[in-house]
């Protein structure tokens, strides 16, 4: 099966609350199910659940040394990446290709050392908020202040790119995405959002957003959480192809790729209920889109941007 690149799940805190391991597990995904499409891209976010924000950094260091200890156990089949270079090693390897993300700014407390301390760790990317405000920005459901960055998430959008790390504007409210987009030097991203004007949800970007992420040089992953695909009771691939393509037409087709949320959603596509479900939907975007952009929304936009940021 032919590899794929995916821009968020949140595997690895589900499976540390309930005592379960990377390479065989009951979750969305998994080693041993996601080793079928061969050397392909698995991003891991590390969430905080709004009760650990007071513990926020000890918390993440609980999840960032489960990781680690899972990458390790299973270092034949995967492997952690720094550079894009590792990446490319990966590849050639047949390894699937670990990065490490950090999903909301809580994880910092505040702290400029912190993020510099998380890179070292391995943390590649940063999406900016979860849904409230933090020291970084205001969130999604925080969008009637008309908040955007602090100061110090101006501060630390600087330091990111300086160190390589992907900035991301998923959970982020529309003035925060603004001040990202006129603030960041870099590609940046929306690892796991839909188009709005197909899906109302506050969650989801307008077009101008898509626009912008496009013309940054950016990338947007589709995100396959029903309530964000489209406004009704279930949805199936048709759904997600239409929210595709409207991404397509506005963010362009060297801006637009995948991130599935697998195991921080409840509810899935009808007939893309986990990883192994893949296979099937990559199959579609060539019928959909042909060859050629199916493979840039598969992989190709993704290790574009790594290429850019990462080095």
């Amino acid at each position: 099966m032919k590899s794929y690149a995916d821009a968020h799940c949140d595997t690895i805190v589900k499976l540390m609350k309930d005592g379960e391991t990377l390479e065989q597990n009951s979750k969305h995904l998994d080693l041993m199910r996601l080793r079928q499409y061969g050397p392909c891209i698995q991003v891991f976010a590390l969430w905080l659940e709004p009760q650990y924000y007071s513990i926020a950094m000890r918390q993440t260091i609980k999840y960032l040394d489960f990781y680690h200890q899972q990458i390790q156990k299973n270092a034949a089949w995967i492997g952690n990446i720094h550079t894009y270079t590792d990446l490319l090693e990966n590849r050639k390897k047949g390894k699937v290709s670990a990065v490490l993300a950090l999903e909301g700014g809580e994880a910092l407390e505040g702290e400029l050392s912190a993020l510099r301390i998380y890179h070292q760790l391995g943390v590649r990317l940063v999406t900016l908020t979860w849904n409230h405000r933090n020291a970084l920005a205001d969130g999604v459901l925080e969008r009637e202040s008309g908040g955007g960055l602090t100061q110090f998430g101006k501060t630390a959008i600087k330091e990111m790119e300086r160190l390589g790390i992907l900035i991301d504007v998923s959970h982020l409210s529309d003035a925060g995405f603004q001040d990202v987009a006129e603030l960041a030097k870099m590609p940046f991203i929306a690892s796991h959002s839909n188009a709005r004007a197909v899906c109302g949800h506050p969650r989801n970007l307008t077009n101008e957003q898509l626009r912008t992420i496009g013309e940054a040089g950016g990338f947007v992953g589709l995100n396959f959480y029903p309530p964000f695909v489209a406004e009704k009771a279930s949805v199936t691939m048709d759904d997600l192809i239409r929210q595709l393509t409207h991404m397509l037409d506005w963010a362009g087709e060297d801006a637009v790729g995948l991130g599935s949320d697998f195991d921080g959603i409840d509810i899935t596509p009808t007939d893309l209920r986990q990883v192994e479900d893949m296979a099937c939907f990559l199959e579609r975007l060539e019928r959909e889109f042909g060859e050629k952009t199916a493979a840039k929304i598969r992989e190709e936009n993704f290790l574009r941007v790594a290429k850019q940021v990462w080095k």
